[in-house]
């Protein structure tokens, strides 16, 4: 009897610690689970080994900020906000923004000194800022077409009751550039090499500037593309009409800025972990403005 008494104890300790090792923290759940656009601000947005570093990223975040601050003022001549600081494989992951003279949203890596308590240097993934800033200077130049771009995405997510992500999800897991709720410039530095070295050279280069050297690197407007974005308000896809719909709108709408569009609708789930949609879309590619 006492052989099984000790038995059954040994058991119950074994198995205590599976089911210890298998509860999961908020924050494991949040990064594994899936929130409904209207209601993802950025929660469990993570990279890979993040809980690694993450006691580090804690401790040093003012310094992490900081590095990053001075690397986008050092490299780019452009001051810049953090919103947001993300723990990474030996380093901490910075989302930036700059407000002014350009608008747009990158990040910044910042290394973390391997064995020793310590920042290190800060970087950035190859072209990722630059595209940014090029994205930023189209909006700055064309600003009017981007206004009416913006009211006219509104009324089309009013129309069809339709969603976009918040402002605070973008602020906390964006880098894609210059971007609203319902879009966002994709662009690359390579294409725009007039503009981009206009900015390094003087930060303040005006609109009428922008708008010869854009159609300078881009005379038939081909190169920059506009994405939109729209999700559904419930978690599952809509028809295939409501993209057909929305296409065939933005081909009659005048006035928005040049360039390639494309329209997808998303079922209404964002994936925590990396701030993106859940699963398939419906869409129409590649119309051209």
């Amino acid at each position: 009897m006492k052989k099984i008494l000790i038995v059954l104890l040994g058991s119950l300790l074994i198995l205590g610690g599976c089911f210890q090792m298998n509860e999961k923290t908020e924050e494991e759940k949040e990064q594994e689970g899936t929130t409904p656009v209207q209601d993802y601000v950025g929660q469990g947005f993570s990279f890979v080994d993040g809980d690694k570093s993450a006691e580090r990223v804690k401790k040093h975040e003012e310094e992490i900020k900081q590095e990053a601050i001075n690397y986008m003022k050092t490299t780019y001549k452009t001051d810049v906000k953090v919103n947001n600081v993300v723990p990474a494989r030996n380093a901490a992951v910075v989302m930036v923004e700059c407000e002014e003279p350009i608008q747009f949203h990158t990040s910044v890596i910042v290394s973390l000194v391997l064995n020793k308590d310590d920042v290190g240097s800060a970087r950035s993934d190859e072209g990722e800022v630059e595209k940014a800033i090029v994205s930023g200077l189209y909006a700055k130049a064309y600003k009017e077409e981007f206004e009416h771009l913006d009211a006219f995405a509104e009324k089309l997510a009013k129309e069809y009751d339709l969603l976009g992500m918040r402002e605070e999800a973008i602020d906390k897991t964006a880098s894609e550039g210059y971007m609203s709720n319902h879009y966002f410039i994709a662009s690359s530095s390579l294409s725009f090499p007039s503009v981009y070295q206009a900015y390094l050279e003087n930060q303040k280069v005006t609109v009428s500037e922008l708008k010869i050297l854009f159609a300078k690197d881009d005379p038939t407007n081909t190169i920059l593309s506009i994405p939109m974005e729209f999700y559904s308000k419930e978690n599952k896809l809509p028809k295939q009409k409501v993209a057909n719909d929305l296409a065939k709108e933005l081909r009659q709408e005048q006035g928005l800025p040049k360039g390639s569009y494309d329209i997808r609708v998303y079922k209404n789930a964002i994936v925590n972990r990396v701030g993106l949609p859940d699963g398939e879309d419906v869409e129409v590619v590649e119309i051209i403005k």
